[in-house]
C-alpha cells in the first residue's frame, strides 16, 4: 500500500511517498512524485492507493525490473472512496494516479531513472474472460502469480478479510500460512536439555486471534533437506511458512517463507483453504462455465442500464495478493488424490449395528523441550492426532 502525503518546508511544498507492508511498517520512497491530473506541475496529496510490489524478469536477457502495481485508490485528496465501488475507485486511480504520473515521466524521461522501480496500472478483466487470462495473459506474467482473485465489482473497499473476494487456484497449488515452530527430542542423558543436534518436530501452528495459536499439523522434511538447511544456517524456527499439500507423501512441504506476515492465515481462512483443497475446482471447469458468467453479466448490464437494480458483478485479476476467505463453486467429490487431515477431527469407530457418535479425536500427548535459546528446558505439551505423519513423528520421539 502507497500513502502519499505532502508536507510544508521552508523550501516550500515537498510531497512524500510512503510504502506500508503487512507489519504496518512506513517506508519513505525517494524520487517518485505523482502530479495532480489537472495541473502537472501540482503535487497530488492525502492519497491511499493499494497494490503490489513486484520483480519482473525479462525472459531473454533476465534482466530484473523492480515494479510497483497499482489495483486500488482508497483515499484521493482526502476524499473517502472505501465506500464507492470498485469500479469506480479503479477508473480513479487510473485516470487520476497512474495516468499523470505517466504523462509526466512522457514529459520529462530523465525521471524514469531516478525512480526506484516502475509504477504501472494492473490490468483488470471481466470474469468470462477466464479462457484468455489462463492461456493468454499468466504464460505472458513475467513475475510469479498466486492464482487469481474475483473480485465484486460493486462491493465497497475492505480491510482485513473481505467475505465478497473469491480466490482461485489449481487444488494443487492451494497453500496455507502457519508459523513454524521447531521442538528438539530432549538428550538421552538429560532429559531437562533439548538434543540440538538432532532432528526436530517440525510444528505448524494456527494463528487464532485473541485466543492465540493452535497447533495444526507437522510437516514431514527429508533428511536430506534437513542437513542442507543446516549447513546453509537457515533459520526455521518462529517464521512464517507457506505449505502446500504433497498428495503422494502424505504430508505437508515447504513452500517458502513469508517474512512480510507476522501471523499465519487465521482459522477460519485455514479451513477455508482446506475445503478448496479437498474439493478444489480444475482450470477446465472454470473455463466451461464463462459462457454462463457471460450471459449473467450482460443480463445484470441490461437491468441496470434499464434502472433495476443490478446484483453484485465480478473481476479477476492475477496476482500474488494474500488472504482470501471464500473458494468459487465446486462440484462433488471431484476425482482427485488423497486429502490433507482435517486438523485433529478424526472420526471415531463405533461398534458394528451401532450409528458413530461425535466425540474427541485420539490424541496422544507429548512432552517436548523448547527448541530455542527463549524456551531451553521448558515442556510444551500437544494434544496431537495419532493419524498420519503425525503418529509417525510422535512415535520417533
Amino acid at each position: 500500500m502507497a500513502l502519499i502525503v505532502v508536507k510544508g518546508t521552508p523550501q516550500g511544498p515537498t510531497q512524500e511517498v510512503y510504502f506500508i507492508d503487512r507489519k504496518d511498517e512506513f517506508f519513505l520512497i525517494e524520487n517518485l512524485t505523482f502530479p495532480h491530473y489537472e495541473n502537472p506541475n501540482r503535487l497530488l496529496k492525502d492519497t491511499v492507493v493499494d497494490g503490489e510490489l513486484v520483480i519482473d524478469v525479462d525472459p531473454k536477457t533476465g534482466h530484473q525490473q523492480l515494479r510497483f502495481l497499482a489495483f486500488d485508490c482508497i483515499v484521493w485528496e482526502a476524499n473517502n472512496l472505501m465506500m464507492r465501488p470498485l469500479m469506480n475507485r479503479y477508473g480513479r486511480l487510473k485516470d487520476w494516479v497512474i495516468a499523470p504520473l505517466k504523462k509526466l515521466i512522457n514529459m520529462q524521461p530523465h525521471l524514469r531513472d531516478k525512480m526506484p522501480f516502475d509504477v504501472k496500472l494492473k490490468t483488470m478483466e471481466l470474469a468470462y474472460g477466464i479462457d484468455k487470462v489462463l492461456h493468454q495473459d499468466l504464460p505472458k506474467l513475467t513475475h510469479g502469480n498466486d492464482g487469481l482473485i474475483f473480485t465484486s465489482a460493486t462491493a465497497p473497499y475492505r480491510t482485513g478479510t473481505d467475505p465478497k473476494i473469491l480466490k482461485w487456484k489449481p487444488p494443487s497449488e492451494n497453500s496455507i500460512d502457519f508459523r513454524l515452530e521447531l521442538r528438539f527430542p530432549p538428550l538421552s542423558d538429560d532429559p531437562s536439555e533439548a538434543d540440538f543436534y538432532a532432528k526436530p518436530l517440525f510444528v505448524l501452528l494456527m494463528h487464532c486471534g485473541k485466543e492465540g495459536e493452535q497447533f495444526f499439523d507437522t510437516l514431514e522434511m527429508s533428511d536430506e533437506e534437513w542437513l542442507e538447511r543446516k549447513e546453509r544456517r537457515e533459520q526455521l524456527d518462529n517464521r512464517v511458512v507457506e505449505v502446500v499439500w504433497d498428495s503422494t507423501r502424505q504430508t505437508w512441504k515447504i513452500l517458502r517463507f513469508r517474512d512480510d506476515k507476522k501471523n499465519g492465515n487465521y482459522r477460519a481462512v485455514v479451513f477455508s483453504i482446506l475445503d478448496s483443497i479437498r474439493d478444489g475446482v480444475e482450470a477446465a471447469e472454470l473455463i466451461k462455465r464463462s459462457p454462463q458468467i457471460r450471459q449473467a453479466w450482460k443480463a445484470r448490464a441490461q437491468a441496470q442500464s434499464s434502472g433495476n437494480k443490478s446484483p453484485h458483478r465480478h473481476q479477476q485479476e492475477s496476482n500474488s495478493r494474500q488472504n482470501a476467505t471464500k473458494s468459487p463453486p465446486r462440484t462433488a467429490n471431484p476425482p482427485h488424490s488423497k486429502s490433507p487431515p482435517q486438523s485433529r477431527q478424526v472420526p471415531q469407530s463405533a461398534p458394528s449395528g451401532t450409528s458413530a457418535k461425535p466425540g474427541p479425536p485420539a490424541t496422544v500427548a507429548v512432552n517436548v523441550v523448547g527448541g530455542n535459546p527463549k524456551t531451553k528446558g521448558k515442556k510444551k505439551k500437544y494434544s496431537l492426532a495419532q493419524v498420519g505423519s503425525v503418529a509417525a513423528t510422535m512415535k520417533r520421539i
